[in-house]
């Protein structure tokens, strides 16, 4: 049997609060997501739940770096850069990438999919050029704003990955877990099932704690008040210490989740 998930699947879950149909609301009515709550709202995940372990993997290996040669000190340094948000958030843009592909994009099939696709260039091809192209005129360095963007699209895939790796291999251990970018973007939740929610977290010393001002509100916090109640499972990684190597959850990370979320409600 085919699996797919849907927005509507999504705010079924999620949307059933004050809360969060007013965050519903306040996204869908916001002038700035005119393009980006159709193309969302239409998405359907299903190329997403026929991939394999060896699938994510073989990609990992065989993908451009996505990083490329840029440093974390210049990574870092721009901060227009390294606080900017496209319109479409970056996981819409990775999940639509895949289901049009019907695979799970390397970085430079993506980077493709972005500056060749005409749906990819409004995503973020476009948007990424403007920007770079407005901090280079307000006096930055243009290899430096080059350098900060490459950081931030090349982490934002890297995550990607990670959630999906994840999603595949809980579902091979029997754990149904769903996936679906509305989910992740707006309510925080990178994969449910049933009524637990899943967030996969990686360690940041600048960010500790998960509820530090500034960051966006955890989905325990936005989701708490949902009914019928839901349960929250995290899975955080510490830091990546290997420079050009996919940072991936262990099998002990992936087998204490799925130990959680197979346990009876």
């Amino acid at each position: 049997m085919t699996v797919m998930t849907s927005a509507e699947d999504v705010l079924r879950e999620f949307c059933t609060t004050r809360r969060t149909q007013a965050v519903f609301v306040s996204w869908k009515s916001d002038p700035k997501r005119a393009a980006v709550v159709p193309v969302v709202m239409e998405h359907r995940a299903k190329a997403i739940y026929e991939l394999s372990a060896a699938d994510v993997r073989e990609v990992c290996n065989r993908t451009e770096h996505a990083l490329g040669d840029v440093r974390r000190e210049e990574g870092e340094a721009v901060r227009a850069i390294v606080d900017w948000n496209p319109d479409f958030a970056f996981t819409h843009m990775f999940h639509v990438c895949l289901e049009r592909g019907g695979n799970l994009p390397t970085y430079q099939q993506f980077r493709q999919f972005a500056e060749t696709d005409s749906l990819g260039m409004g995503m973020l091809g476009t948007p990424v050029r403007r920007r770079v192209e407005e901090v280079t005129e307000g006096g930055v360095a243009n290899h430096l704003a080059k350098a900060a963007m490459r950081w931030r699209v090349g982490n934002a895939y890297y995550s990607f990955l990670r959630e999906v790796y994840t999603l595949v291999e809980l579902r091979s251990r029997g754990v149904d877990l769903r996936m679906h970018p509305l989910a992740d973007a707006l309510f925080r939740v990178d994969g449910w099932v049933g009524r637990r929610a899943l967030s996969l977290r990686v360690s940041n010393r600048k960010f500790r704690a998960g509820m530090t001002s500034g960051r966006k509100t955890p989905a325990e916090q936005l989701l708490a008040d949902v009914l019928p109640p839901l349960e929250f499972e995290t899975i955080e990684l510490t830091a990546a210490t290997k420079f050009g190597k996919v940072h991936l959850p262990s099998r002990e990370h992936i087998d204490a989740a799925s130990a959680s979320l197979l346990r009876e409600e």
